[in-house]
């Protein structure tokens, strides 16, 4: 069943309802939703081993928009690796979908070129799925980083930053098949919430701050980019906006009463005799819509996405298809038809 948070609701998705709360007789709420894994793991394939098989950067790339790097400047990515396996490994032994989940300890590859992402063979997977009782192989083909440094001058300080840009491919391996199962590829762009500032004058120091840093900064950019990739592996939740219809009559007050409290199921009655009094074919669009949501946030998607299409319907029938409202509803209709498969792979996966 899918939960509604208004208090959990992020600063910038805030910002959003507030806007749109002005478009009365229209009320916005946050709610979040519970996706399903990008990836469904059969019965059969519950135990994983997690495999460090990507060789790391020696010397990342540093660009900066601001000095002169010196040659001498080395970054080593050394660890990345494994803190990223470590990580995802963390992650996904704690979704109960999973029997049993272990990590390689030692890098499976001995070659030294960062660059290349190469496949395991179907012989190298049935010997690690073997020698360490698993079903599926997950292994870290390819992890790389680029730094760049950027700085702003203003009046007598300096203010610094550094983008890391992070690529990698992650491959699922089956010891029954000739080639990976799927290839997940790993691209993010992350920029350190702290920022330096130094006086110009002191200028001499961002170096020694920043290079002291760099091992800490790529280790924990690739815990960040294993946490991000849980959506293939494990469901997760996410944020979104949705909304119901308000009036002044007493009866419409407290079905928004009992929503505001999250009492779907007493909003819902009372919407169900508002719908059943009324001839306004805009009332019947509205209230369609308000049933449509409450049904969706107590479970019955397939009866959401009705009360969805039947709202959608009305408003095509007496609005221009263009008009913001109808496009609005249009794509509520979309997200429902889509949810209505993703509940049920969740409900495998969570089952």
């Amino acid at each position: 069943m899918n939960r509604q948070f208004i208090s959990s609701i992020s600063p910038a998705l805030w910002i959003i309802l507030l806007l749109l709360a002005s478009c009365s007789p229209v009320r916005y709420i946050g709610v979040e939703i519970h996706n399903p894994a990008a990836l469904t793991f059969p019965s059969e394939m519950r135990r994983l081993l997690i495999v460090n098989n990507a060789v790391a950067q020696q010397d990342v790339p540093y660009e900066s928009d601001f000095r002169q790097l010196a040659d001498s400047i080395k970054i080593s990515a050394d660890s990345t690796g494994y803190d990223f396996c470590l990580t995802l490994g963390e992650v996904m032994a704690g979704f109960a979908g999973f029997d049993d989940v272990r990590l390689l300890e030692d890098d499976y590859r001995k070659d030294q070129q960062p660059s290349i992402a190469p496949i395991l063979t179907q012989n190298e997977v049935r010997q690690l799925c073997y020698e360490h009782d698993v079903d599926v192989v997950v292994s870290l083909d390819r992890l790389s980083f680029q730094l760049k440094e950027t700085v702003v001058l203003f009046e007598m300080d300096a203010y610094g930053m550094v983008e890391v840009e992070m690529a990698g491919a992650l491959r699922v391996y089956y010891p029954a098949r000739t080639n990976p199962l799927t290839t997940i590829v790993l691209a993010d762009t992350i920029t350190p919430a702290s920022t330096l500032i130094l006086q110009q004058n002191d200028m001499h120091k961002w170096d020694l701050l920043f290079l002291s840093d760099t091992t800490i900064l790529l280790r924990e950019s690739a815990k960040y980019l294993a946490e991000e990739a849980r959506v293939h592996f494990i469901p997760y939740w996410s944020e979104d906006v949705r909304w119901y219809y308000t009036a002044s009559d007493s009866r419409w007050k407290e079905a928004s009463a009992y929503a505001v409290s999250e009492r779907w199921d007493k909003a819902i009655e009372i919407w169900q005799t508002l719908y059943s009094r009324t001839s306004s074919w805009k009332q019947k669009a509205r209230l369609s819509s308000n049933l449509a949501l409450g049904m969706e946030l107590t479970g019955d998607l397939t009866e959401a996405l009705k009360y969805a299409e039947q709202s959608h319907q009305l408003l095509r029938n007496h609005l221009d298809a263009d008009n913001a409202t109808v496009k609005r509803h249009e794509l509520y209709v979309r997200v429902l038809s889509h949810r209505i498969p993703e509940e049920q792979k969740l409900q495998l996966q969570t089952n």
